[in-house]
């Protein structure tokens, strides 16, 4: 009795010995390196199997997939920042732009008025101090349409920098896919090669 309850644990332990070998040598389907995370879920959803309602994954995959996704997640996280920074700045300057317009256009109607109607306060005033008052004002013009125009480059050139920016923060995160992806099939060729080995292949 006790050599057969030996015996079946002996053909046990061979059993998941082998399905681990076959698993660990098993190298991940292309999906799971080239495809989008709904082709990695279906691959997972028509290759597995369930079994007393759970669904047996290898573990690889399933890192791979749990990977996949925060990867995308942290992607998606970090392009909705800059563009709602980008959204929110532009609506700040575009109101900024229309508050100093409206200002422009208030004080060219009051002087327009008082150019016209040659009265200050109700009072009449010479042409000199018309003229002086109104040129004053147009100085001032000047000076608020040159400050809104370098208001404008100076949020122009920010823009640009931080699209530049997100440009080079996707190249550089492309490439470590790239680089992670390349040394991950690595350390599996190497580990396939070493069970080989072990095994005398």
């Amino acid at each position: 009795m006790k050599f057969i309850k030996k015996l079946k644990f002996a053909i046990l332990i061979f059993a998941f010995s082998h399905l681990f070998n076959t698993a660990a040598s098993q190298s991940l389907p292309e999906v799971f390196n080239e495809g989008t995370l709904e082709e990695q879920y279906k691959y997972l959803h028509d290759q597995t199997r369930i079994y007393n309602n759970f669904r047996a994954i290898r573990e690889d995959m399933f890192q791979r997939v749990r990977r996949n996704s925060l990867d995308s997640l942290n992607s998606a996280n970090r392009e909705t920042l800059l563009e709602s920074e980008l959204k929110e700045q532009a609506v700040s300057e575009k109101n900024s732009m229309a508050m100093l317009m409206a200002e422009m256009e208030a004080e060219r109607d009051q002087a327009i008025r008082e150019r016209d109607s040659l009265f200050l306060l109700g009072m009449p005033v010479s042409k000199i101090f018309y003229n002086i008052l109104l040129w004053s004002i147009i100085g001032i013009l000047a000076v608020l349409a040159f400050s809104a125009f370098i208001l404008f480059m100076r949020s122009n050139r920010v823009t640009r920098e931080k699209t530049k920016d997100l440009k080079e923060l996707q190249e550089e995160y492309d490439e470590y896919r790239k680089t992670s992806r390349e040394r991950f099939e690595q350390q599996s060729i190497d580990h396939f090669n070493e069970l080989k080995r072990l095994k005398g292949i």
